[in-house]
C-alpha cells in the first residue's frame, strides 16, 4: 500500500500536480470498523482496511484538510477524485502487482471528496 501511495503522488508530481497525499482513514480494527456497517454507514463489512491494505485519500497541498481543486475549475468536487482516481489507475496499469480496488467518493457535511485505494491483489471498482 504504501508503494502504491508513493507511486500515485509521484506520479500527481510527474503531471505538474500537487502531490501531498493526505490519508484520512487507513487501518480501522474491525470492532471500529463495525460501527459503521449497513444501516450506520457506508463501511463494508470486509473492508480492506481491516487487513491493513486500504486507505482513503485526497490531495491536500494547502494544509484545509478537504480536496484541492486538481481539475483547475475553480470548485472541488467529486471530479477532483475522479482525477486523482485515474492516476492511481495508471499507477495500476504500470505496476500490476499493486492492483486493488479504487473508488471515488464525493464530498459529505463531514468531508470533501476522496480516493478509496487498496492492494487487495484483484481489480475492483465500485
Amino acid at each position: 500500500l504504501l508503494d502504491k501511495l508513493e507511486l500515485v503522488a509521484a506520479r500527481l508530481t510527474s503531471r505538474g500536480m500537487n502531490s501531498s497525499l493526505h490519508i484520512m482513514s487507513g487501518f480501522r480494527t474491525p470492532q471500529y470498523n463495525a460501527q459503521g456497517v449497513g444501516s450506520k454507514g457506508g463501511r463494508a463489512s470486509a473492508s480492506r482496511h481491516i487487513y491493513g491494505d486500504a486507505a482513503d485519500v485526497f490531495v491536500d497541498e494547502d494544509g484545509d484538510g478537504r480536496m484541492d481543486d486538481l481539475d483547475g475549475d475553480g470548485r472541488v468536487t467529486i471530479a477532483d477524485a475522479h482525477l486523482l482516481l485515474a492516476v492511481a489507475e495508471d499507477v495500476e496499469a504500470s505496476h500490476p502487482d499493486l492492483v486493488g480496488g479504487l473508488s471515488a467518493y464525493a464530498a459529505t457535511a463531514a468531508h470533501g471528496p476522496f480516493v478509496h485505494i487498496d492492494t487487495r491483489g484483484t481489480r475492483a471498482r465500485w
